[in-house]
Protein backbone atom coordinates (compact mmCIF):
# COMPACT_ATOMS: atom_id res chain seq x y z
CA UNK A 1 0.00 0.00 0.00
CA UNK A 2 1.50 3.31 -1.02
CA UNK A 3 1.31 6.19 1.40
CA UNK A 4 0.44 8.96 -1.04
CA UNK A 5 1.72 11.76 1.21
CA UNK A 6 5.19 10.45 1.89
CA UNK A 7 5.54 8.02 -1.01
CA UNK A 8 6.56 5.36 1.54
CA UNK A 9 5.19 1.86 1.70
CA UNK A 10 3.35 1.16 4.93
CA UNK A 11 5.05 -1.29 7.29
CA UNK A 12 3.61 -4.80 7.12
CA UNK A 13 3.86 -8.04 9.03
CA UNK A 14 5.15 -11.18 7.36
CA UNK A 15 5.09 -14.92 7.80
CA UNK A 16 8.43 -16.31 6.65
CA UNK A 17 7.98 -19.85 5.35
CA UNK A 18 10.55 -22.53 4.80
CA UNK A 19 9.81 -24.39 1.55
CA UNK A 20 10.76 -28.09 1.63
CA UNK A 21 8.80 -30.06 4.20
CA UNK A 22 6.57 -27.06 4.95
CA UNK A 23 4.92 -26.05 1.65
CA UNK A 24 5.93 -29.08 -0.44
CA UNK A 25 6.74 -32.70 0.29
CA UNK A 26 10.31 -33.25 1.47
CA UNK A 27 12.16 -35.32 -1.14
CA UNK A 28 15.76 -34.43 -0.22
CA UNK A 29 17.70 -32.21 -2.62
CA UNK A 30 14.63 -31.46 -4.75
CA UNK A 31 16.02 -30.68 -8.20
CA UNK A 32 13.26 -31.49 -10.73
CA UNK A 33 9.97 -29.65 -11.01
CA UNK A 34 8.29 -33.04 -11.68
CA UNK A 35 9.12 -33.99 -8.07
CA UNK A 36 7.54 -30.87 -6.58
CA UNK A 37 4.26 -31.65 -4.80
CA UNK A 38 2.31 -29.36 -2.46
CA UNK A 39 1.60 -30.72 1.00
CA UNK A 40 -2.09 -31.07 1.92
CA UNK A 41 -3.44 -27.84 3.42
CA UNK A 42 -0.43 -25.72 2.31
CA UNK A 43 -2.40 -23.63 -0.20
CA UNK A 44 -5.24 -23.15 2.30
CA UNK A 45 -2.68 -22.00 4.90
CA UNK A 46 -1.07 -19.47 2.55
CA UNK A 47 -4.51 -18.23 1.52
CA UNK A 48 -5.22 -17.59 5.20
CA UNK A 49 -1.90 -15.71 5.57
CA UNK A 50 -3.04 -13.57 2.60
CA UNK A 51 -6.45 -12.96 4.21
CA UNK A 52 -4.88 -12.00 7.56
CA UNK A 53 -2.96 -9.25 5.78
CA UNK A 54 0.53 -10.67 6.29
CA UNK A 55 3.09 -10.99 3.54
CA UNK A 56 3.73 -14.67 2.72
CA UNK A 57 7.48 -14.86 2.09
CA UNK A 58 9.45 -18.02 1.32
CA UNK A 59 12.99 -18.15 2.74
CA UNK A 60 14.72 -21.33 1.63
CA UNK A 61 18.25 -22.72 1.62
CA UNK A 62 18.79 -24.25 -1.82
CA UNK A 63 22.26 -25.84 -1.71
CA UNK A 64 21.26 -27.92 -4.77
CA UNK A 65 22.65 -24.96 -6.79
CA UNK A 66 26.08 -25.02 -5.11
CA UNK A 67 26.17 -28.81 -5.21
CA UNK A 68 25.61 -28.70 -8.97
CA UNK A 69 22.39 -30.74 -8.75
CA UNK A 70 20.39 -28.10 -10.62
CA UNK A 71 20.81 -24.66 -12.18
CA UNK A 72 19.23 -21.40 -11.04
CA UNK A 73 17.00 -21.66 -14.15
CA UNK A 74 15.78 -25.11 -13.09
CA UNK A 75 15.15 -23.83 -9.56
CA UNK A 76 13.18 -20.96 -11.08
CA UNK A 77 11.00 -23.54 -12.92
CA UNK A 78 10.35 -25.33 -9.59
CA UNK A 79 9.30 -22.02 -8.04
CA UNK A 80 7.05 -21.20 -11.01
CA UNK A 81 5.34 -24.57 -10.52
CA UNK A 82 4.91 -23.84 -6.79
CA UNK A 83 3.33 -20.45 -7.55
CA UNK A 84 1.09 -21.94 -10.26
CA UNK A 85 -0.18 -24.72 -7.97
CA UNK A 86 -0.81 -22.24 -5.16
CA UNK A 87 -2.43 -19.76 -7.55
CA UNK A 88 -4.81 -22.45 -8.77
CA UNK A 89 -6.12 -22.51 -5.17
CA UNK A 90 -6.09 -18.67 -4.94
CA UNK A 91 -3.08 -18.59 -2.62
CA UNK A 92 -0.29 -16.09 -3.28
CA UNK A 93 3.33 -15.78 -2.24
CA UNK A 94 4.52 -12.19 -1.99
CA UNK A 95 8.20 -13.04 -2.43
CA UNK A 96 10.61 -15.97 -2.66
CA UNK A 97 14.14 -15.66 -1.30
CA UNK A 98 16.62 -18.50 -1.59
CA UNK A 99 20.24 -19.05 -0.65
CA UNK A 100 22.14 -20.94 -3.39
CA UNK A 101 25.31 -21.29 -1.31
CA UNK A 102 26.82 -24.28 0.49
CA UNK A 103 30.15 -24.03 2.30
CA UNK A 104 31.22 -27.71 2.11
CA UNK A 105 33.24 -28.69 -0.94
CA UNK A 106 33.63 -32.14 -2.44
CA UNK A 107 30.48 -32.77 -4.53
CA UNK A 108 31.16 -34.00 -8.03
CA UNK A 109 29.94 -31.35 -10.49
CA UNK A 110 29.67 -28.70 -7.75
CA UNK A 111 29.37 -25.04 -8.74
CA UNK A 112 32.48 -23.44 -7.22
CA UNK A 113 31.19 -19.86 -7.32
CA UNK A 114 28.49 -20.80 -4.79
CA UNK A 115 30.85 -22.67 -2.47
CA UNK A 116 31.21 -19.80 -0.05
CA UNK A 117 30.36 -18.89 3.51
CA UNK A 118 27.59 -16.32 3.03
CA UNK A 119 25.31 -14.18 5.17
CA UNK A 120 22.08 -15.61 3.71
CA UNK A 121 22.26 -19.35 4.49
CA UNK A 122 19.85 -20.03 7.34
CA UNK A 123 20.14 -19.78 10.32
CA UNK A 124 21.95 -16.59 9.28
CA UNK A 125 19.48 -13.78 8.78
CA UNK A 126 20.46 -12.34 5.37
CA UNK A 127 17.38 -13.46 3.43
CA UNK A 128 14.99 -12.03 6.02
CA UNK A 129 17.02 -8.81 6.31
CA UNK A 130 16.71 -8.42 2.52
CA UNK A 131 12.96 -9.08 2.66
CA UNK A 132 12.60 -6.56 5.52
CA UNK A 133 14.31 -3.91 3.39
CA UNK A 134 12.53 -4.81 0.11
CA UNK A 135 9.02 -5.09 1.57
CA UNK A 136 9.23 -2.74 4.58
CA UNK A 137 8.45 -5.50 7.09
CA UNK A 138 8.01 -5.06 10.84
CA UNK A 139 9.96 -8.05 12.12
CA UNK A 140 8.66 -7.74 15.69
CA UNK A 141 5.17 -8.49 14.39
CA UNK A 142 6.31 -11.29 12.06
CA UNK A 143 6.96 -15.02 12.45
CA UNK A 144 8.93 -17.92 10.96
CA UNK A 145 7.30 -21.29 10.21
CA UNK A 146 9.60 -24.21 9.49
CA UNK A 147 10.32 -27.90 9.96
CA UNK A 148 13.96 -27.82 11.12
CA UNK A 149 16.09 -26.58 14.01
CA UNK A 150 17.79 -24.38 11.38
CA UNK A 151 14.49 -22.49 10.92
CA UNK A 152 13.96 -22.27 14.68
CA UNK A 153 17.51 -20.94 15.15
CA UNK A 154 16.86 -18.36 12.42
CA UNK A 155 13.85 -17.07 14.42
CA UNK A 156 15.94 -17.05 17.63
CA UNK A 157 18.68 -15.08 15.86
CA UNK A 158 16.05 -12.50 14.85
CA UNK A 159 14.26 -12.69 18.22
CA UNK A 160 10.92 -13.34 16.52
CA UNK A 161 8.18 -15.93 16.93
CA UNK A 162 8.73 -19.45 15.57
CA UNK A 163 6.16 -22.17 14.86
CA UNK A 164 7.37 -25.65 13.99
CA UNK A 165 5.58 -28.19 11.81
CA UNK A 166 5.52 -32.01 12.03
CA UNK A 167 5.82 -32.34 8.24
CA UNK A 168 9.30 -32.56 6.69
CA UNK A 169 11.97 -33.35 9.30
CA UNK A 170 9.64 -32.32 12.17
CA UNK A 171 12.53 -30.58 14.02
CA UNK A 172 14.27 -33.94 14.53
CA UNK A 173 17.33 -32.95 12.48
CA UNK A 174 19.36 -32.04 15.59
CA UNK A 175 21.31 -29.50 13.57
CA UNK A 176 21.15 -26.56 15.98
CA UNK A 177 20.95 -26.19 19.74
CA UNK A 178 17.95 -24.03 20.64
CA UNK A 179 17.45 -21.76 23.63
CA UNK A 180 13.91 -23.04 24.12
CA UNK A 181 11.81 -25.91 22.87
CA UNK A 182 9.57 -24.72 20.04
CA UNK A 183 5.88 -25.47 19.72
CA UNK A 184 5.24 -27.93 16.92
CA UNK A 185 2.01 -28.12 14.93
CA UNK A 186 0.62 -30.86 12.69
CA UNK A 187 1.23 -28.93 9.46
CA UNK A 188 1.38 -25.45 7.95
CA UNK A 189 -2.37 -24.96 8.15
CA UNK A 190 -2.58 -25.69 11.89
CA UNK A 191 0.50 -23.51 12.50
CA UNK A 192 -1.09 -20.58 10.64
CA UNK A 193 -4.30 -21.06 12.64
CA UNK A 194 -2.22 -20.71 15.82
CA UNK A 195 -0.63 -17.43 14.66
CA UNK A 196 -0.93 -14.79 17.34
CA UNK A 197 1.64 -12.08 16.86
Amino acid sequence: VENELAGVKSVKRAVFLDRDGVINKEVGNLRRKEDFELLPGAAEAIKKINRLGYYAVVVSNQPVIAKGFCTTEELSEIHKKMETLLGAERAKLDAIYFCPHHPDKGFSGENKKYKIICSCRKPKTGMIQNAKKDLNIDLKKSAVIGDSTRDAKLAENLKIKFLGVKTGVALKDGGFKLEKKPKIYKNLFTAVNALQI
